[in-house]
């Protein structure tokens, strides 16, 4: 009579561990799993979300881009910035600039994150870049220094490649630009004023006759020939 006894036992237990498996709420799990499912969505959009640009002190915010001019020495530099804002945007090109007397730093973001940064010096209203540091992820990849050497005439350039998850450089390149004026034919000093007499529209005299050309005739009684008037209808 034992051994009946145990396998009822067991078969007791068999139906237990059943009813119980068979009583959890199966609204509850897909509850839990919808949960998770929406919480991973929602960091995924925070992810995607751009980033709001930073207020910075003493800085003015445009959306428009830089106006270029040619320098004395024929280059294109930043005159100004177009399209000030008094909120930046998220989203877009935006550009924040400060001055601060005859220094000029002006940054870069796109939607949201930052891109360079630029400082230099301004001269006769137009911009002349001593310093730039560019950025991927937020994260720095290459310095460039400039010096202009005006004694030279020359721009003298280092680039450091950053690596930027250490932030060390890893290489360096240095190069020159010259900045030199454009130098402008100079005209020989009598084409100069045959250029001038002719664009001023003066009239020389009337050149002498030729040799083999006859002379006009002579007026008579101090005054000209009269000239006869062609007959009405031809």
């Amino acid at each position: 009579m034992s051994r009946p006894i145990v396998r009822l036992g067991a078969l007791a237990l068999v139906v237990a561990a059943c009813a119980v498996a068979c009583s959890s709420d199966p609204s509850k799990d897909n509850k839990g799993s919808q949960t998770g499912a929406v919480s991973q969505q929602a960091a995924a959009a925070d992810d995607l979300r751009p980033d709001k640009v930073p207020i910075l002190e003493g800085y003015t915010y445009y959306v428009g881009g830089p106006l270029l001019k040619k320098d004395a020495y024929g280059r294109e530099r930043i005159a100004k910035f177009l399209g000030e804002v008094a909120q930046p945007p998220s989203r877009g090109m935006v550009i924040g600039a400060k001055r601060d007397g005859d220094r000029l730093e002006y940054r870069v973001w796109v939607n949201g994150r930052a891109v360079g940064v630029y400082r230099g010096l301004v001269r006769d209203g137009l911009f002349w870049r001593e310093y730039v540091e560019t950025y991927r992820n937020d994260k720095p990849i290459a310095r460039e220094l400039s010096v202009n050497d005006d004694a030279a005439q020359l721009m003298r350039i280092k680039v450091e490649d950053v690596d930027p998850l250490t932030g060390e450089t890893i290489r360096v390149t240095e190069t020159t630009k010259k900045y030199a004026a454009p130098v402008l034919p100079d005209l020989p000093e009598e084409d100069s004023r045959q250029d001038s007499a002719q664009g001023n529209g003066k009239a020389d005299a009337a050149a002498p006759a030729q040799p083999n050309q006859a002379a006009p005739p002579a007026a008579t009684g101090g005054q000209g020939a009269a000239v006869p008037s062609a007959p009405a209808g031809k």
